[in-house]
C-alpha cells in the first residue's frame, strides 16, 4: 500500500518491541473517567510488561497536570490542538514501543482479566486482531447490556460486507488488540474520516489478511453516559455517516477486486448505503431526507426495490397495527437480494 497524506505508514523495526503490550488512552475533558479507566488498566491480571500511553487531546480541565503529577507510569502525549480521535491514536501508535497495541477510551473500563484473555487469544495467531465480546453500561440507567460483538451473517454474506454498508458490529476499540504488525502492514487510522475511521479500519483488516478473532467473555465495559458523547441522530449526523460509507466503499472496493476477493457487487453496495440512510432518516422522522435518500436509490436498485422498502418502512411505524402476515410477506420480498437489485 502507498503512503499517503491522510495515513502514515509505521516503519517495520522489530527492534523497537520493548514492551509487551502498549496500551492508548486517548482523552478529551474527561479526567474522572479517565482516572476510573487508569485504575482498570492497573487492576489488570496480565504478567507481561506493559506500557501506558495517554494522549491528550488538548482537554481543558487540567488532565495533563493532573496525569504528570499522579501518574508518574504513564507517558504523556498532549495535543495542542483538538484533533480528535483518531490523529490522537495514530500519533500515539507511533510512538509506542509494545509488540501488541490495545485501545481504551477513556471513558470506558477493562474487567481485571481482559488483557490476558486477548493476549492468550492472538498467541499462535498472528494473522488476526482480537475482539472481545462488551458490556455496554448505561449509566445513567445503572443498567448493563451483554453483547457479543459478532457479524451478523443472516442480513450479510460477510463481515466484510456488513462494514461496508451499515452497521459496526465492533462497537468500540476498547475491546481491540492488534499486533502492531498490523498497523505496519496496512497502515494507520485514515484521519479524512471524521467518523467511521475505525470501520474502515477493521474492513481494511480483513481485505489485507488479518480477520478478527472474536471471545466470548464480555470483558471490556463501554460506558453510555451524557459527558460528550453524541448519541442523538440529526439529518446533518446522518447524511455524514452515509456519506463516510459512500467514501470507504470507493476507497476499499479496487483493493477488494485487486485481491480477487468474493464480493457482493458494487451496485448493491450502493443500493444498501442509500437504503440504511433512508431508514435512519425515516426512524428519526426526517421525512423529506427519506424521500431524497430513496430516490437516489434507484441510481443503483430497480423501482420494485424501492416500492417495497419504502413500504416497509411506512408499515413498521404501525407496525401494532398491522397485520402480521402482511409484515412477514413484505419483509420476505424486501430483504430477498434478487428482488430489484441491478448487479451489473
Amino acid at each position: 500500500m502507498e503512503e499517503t497524506n491522510q495515513m502514515k505508514i509505521v516503519p517495520k523495526n522489530l527492534e523497537n518491541y520493548k514492551t509487551d503490550v502498549s496500551i492508548i488512552v486517548p482523552t478529551h475533558n474527561r479526567i474522572v473517567m479517565l482516572e476510573e479507566a487508569l485504575t482498570s488498566v492497573r487492576s489488570q491480571t496480565f504478567e507481561g510488561e506493559i506500557e501506558i500511553i495517554v494522549i491528550d487531546d488538548n482537554s481543558q480541565d487540567g488532565t495533563s497536570e493532573k496525569i504528570c503529577q499522579e501518574y508518574p507510569e504513564v507517558r504523556l502525549i498532549r495535543l495542542e490542538q483538538n484533533q480528535g480521535a483518531y490523529v490522537a491514536r495514530n500519533r500515539a501508535i507511533l510512538e509506542a514501543k509494545g509488540k501488541y497495541i490495545a485501545f481504551l477510551d477513556s471513558d470506558d473500563l477493562w474487567e481485571p482479566e481482559y488483557l490476558q484473555s486477548q493476549i492468550e487469544t492472538l498467541e499462535d495467531r498472528e494473522s488476526h486482531f482480537c475482539a472481545s465480546a462488551v458490556s455496554v453500561w448505561y449509566v445513567d440507567e445503572d443498567r448493563k447490556l451483554t453483547c457479543p460483538q459478532k457479524p451478523d451473517l443472516v442480513r450479510f454474506t460477510s463481515p466484510l460486507h456488513q462494514l461496508l454498508v451499515k452497521s459496526n458490529f465492533i462497537f468500540s476499540p476498547s475491546s481491540v488488540v492488534f499486533l502492531r504488525e498490523v498497523f505496519e502492514e496496512i497502515g494507520l487510522f485514515d484521519e479524512t474520516f471524521r467518523i467511521g475511521a475505525d470501520r474502515e479500519f477493521y474492513a481494511r483488516c480483513i481485505i489485507f489478511g488479518y480477520p478478527p478473532i472474536f471471545t466470548e467473555k464480555p470483558l471490556a465495559i463501554l460506558r453510555k453516559h451524557s459527558q460528550g458523547q453524541l448519541t442523538d441522530l440529526d439529518a446533518s449526523k446522518i447524511e455524514l455517516r452515509k456519506q463516510s460509507r459512500i467514501a470507504y466503499l470507493e476507497k476499499l472496493y479496487p483493493s477488494i477486486v485487486e485481491r480477487q476477493l468474493k464480493a457482493v457487487p458494487i451496485r448493491r453496495l450502493y443500493a444498501e448505503i442509500y437504503s440504511t440512510a433512508a431508514r435512519q432518516f425515516f426512524k428519526e422522522k426526517h421525512f423529506y431526507s427519506w424521500l431524497v435518500s430513496w430516490f437516489k436509490t434507484l441510481k443503483y436498485a430497480s423501482v420494485k426495490y424501492v416500492v417495497l422498502n419504502m413500504g416497509r418502512d411506512v408499515i413498521r411505524s404501525f407496525k401494532k397495527y398491522s397485520p402480521t402476515k402482511i409484515l412477514k410477506t413484505v419483509q420476505n420480498l424486501r430483504s430477498n437480494p434478487l428482488v430489484g437489485i441491478k448487479v451489473k
